[in-house]
């Protein structure tokens, strides 16, 4: 089969999960090849995927080249962006005309390309469109479970998208998870009303080829439990030069009897840091978080969906401090599941920081539960088992 992955050009939409899946594809007999824009093309070629670059498909730091996709923008409230004072940052979740332009684009490219299935990453909705204009059955990679919860009009927009095309209306948005969904943990993390009968679970691989652990860290004395502090790829980017998040953050580690890695972002960061520093914590540009959270005993994290999945299949319980798009639901859903605790970023400081920290620590339940948890991932298929699910689908 000629299978055509989608994606938005984000590295960590495409990179932990999409890429495997396409080198598995591969491996199984499959031509492949991932859609999306052209800023990750030279990242993704390089780990072995061919890219079908679309020539419209922005990413985030791109998008302002085009000042009509930022129509109805606060560009102001998206520059003074302080979690610690405002809480979690509203962005879009669902632009039309991108949308509708990665569809295009897409089509285009299928002209020659021909694929006779399309897989999609869960934000990515322009390889749905395509998928339904050329009749090719359709599935998705579902890297943000509780997304679609955030975008309550989302039918109505699919809809209005669907009749550009010639196509009929649907009458839900859940249509667009195709005729199989790959979700990436146990069917627990799922509240019931999101579980399909096309849903499928998989276990994601660890990675073999992360970079070694930083002597400094290797060299951590033993005697306290270890914590990792990590906001992602993104958050970094998006905070204001003022905001006190990460100050906070170190400041509650210090305070506590533990030792810790704090992940500022970039290495600049870690020169220019002038915050405070406890001797139990150390300062990092990055970290093979994968590898590293097998060695955790909690991870503070802002709950995006790879981290906690990430901490879930290490048995890593978490204090969640959600900072924009579906983090909060899965802060909750981390609450729920009794996997760790929530913690609200607007008002934080590092007393209450701590609070929520030493509560994960002290109480056993939650170490319990996560540990559950991951026997439970341990339980799922291995994410190539998604090859054979998807040709059966075919």
């Amino acid at each position: 089969m000629r299978i055509l992955l989608t994606g938005l050009p984000i590295r960590s939409h495409l990179v932990p999960v999409v890429v495997p899946v396409a080198l598995a594809l591969r491996r199984s007999g499959h031509e492949i090849a991932i859609a999306t824009g052209g800023a990750v093309a030279a990242e993704i070629e390089r780990l072995g995927v061919p890219v079908l670059v679309l020539p419209r498909v922005l990413a985030p730091e791109e998008v302002g080249r085009r000042p009509e996709l930022l129509a109805g923008l606060d560009l102001g409230k998206l520059r003074q962006w302080r979690p610690e004072r405002t809480g979690p940052l509203s962005v879009p979740l669902f632009n039309d005309l991108m949308t509708a332009e990665f569809a295009a684009d897409l089509l285009d490219a299928a002209k020659t390309w021909r694929p006779d299935v399309i897989v999609r990453e869960t934000n990515e909705y322009g390889g749905y469109l395509a998928a339904e204009v050329l009749g090719l059955p359709s599935a998705v990679i579902d890297i943000a479970p509780l997304i679609g919860r955030l975008v309550p009009d989302l039918t109505e927009r699919l809809n209005r998208l669907r009749e550009d095309l010639g196509l009929p209306a649907i009458g839900s948005a859940a249509h667009a998870s195709g005729r199989l969904t790959a979700g990436l943990l146990p069917e627990p993390w799922y509240p019931e009303e999101q579980r399909t009968p096309g849903h499928r679970y998989y276990r994601v691989p660890g990675v073999a080829d992360e970079p070694p652990l930083d002597p400094a860290i290797v060299d951590l004395p033993p005697d306290r439990p270890f914590v990792l502090a990590g906001f992602g790829s993104n958050a970094h980017s998006l905070l204001a030069t003022g905001s006190e998040l990460m100050g906070i953050t170190v400041a509650a580690l210090g305070s506590l009897p533990v030792q810790a890695v704090a992940v500022l972002g970039s290495d600049q960061a870690v020169a220019g840091w002038t915050g405070p520093r406890p001797a139990n914590v150390h300062l990092a540009a990055f970290v093979p978080q994968r590898s590293l959270l097998g060695a955790c005993d909690l991870f503070l994290t802002h709950a995006g969906f790879s981290g906690v999945r990430e901490a879930l299949s290490a048995g890593v319980p978490m204090v969640a401090l959600p900072l924009f798009a579906e983090q909060p639901g899965n802060a909750v859903r981390v609450h729920e599941l009794g996997l760790g605790v929530r913690t609200e970023a607007a008002g934080l400081t590092p007393d209450a920081l701590a609070a929520g920290l030493q509560q994960v620590l002290d109480e056993p339940s939650y170490g319990l539960a996560t540990r559950a948890f991951q026997r439970r991932v341990l339980g799922l298929p291995a994410l190539t088992a998604f090859t054979g699910d998807l040709e059966s689908l075919v």
